[in-house]
């Protein structure tokens, strides 16, 4: 995806690209994400759902460790992503 892209598709999203993502790979992964639910690949709840998984299953982490998060909602994010991609067929498994 080129730089035009995913300026439109954040444009499109109505976000402020300088405040909601720390880093260019948040937005590539939000645009990604973004453009394969419109593309009927999956639907935005089913994401949102794997992406609640995500975020429960860290809060759960960091309970038992007494760890604390720290900006890792992407993180969670592109974990979300991934599985729901391999879950689709539509990636293989990532490798441990």
């Amino acid at each position: 995806m080129n730089e035009t892209a995913l300026n439109e598709l954040i444009e499109a999203a109505r976000l402020d690209a300088d405040h909601v993502f720390s880093a260019p790979w948040e937005a590539r992964a939000f645009a990604i994400a973004l453009q394969l639910s419109e593309a009927g690949h999956f639907t935005w709840d089913e994401f949102r759902d794997h992406l609640m998984a995500e975020v429960r299953e860290s809060d759960k982490i960091r309970a038992r460790d007494g760890t604390s998060d720290n900006g890792e909602y992407y993180d969670h994010f592109l974990h979300a992503l991934e599985k729901l991609l391999e879950e689709k067929g539509l990636a293989l498994p990532m490798s441990s």
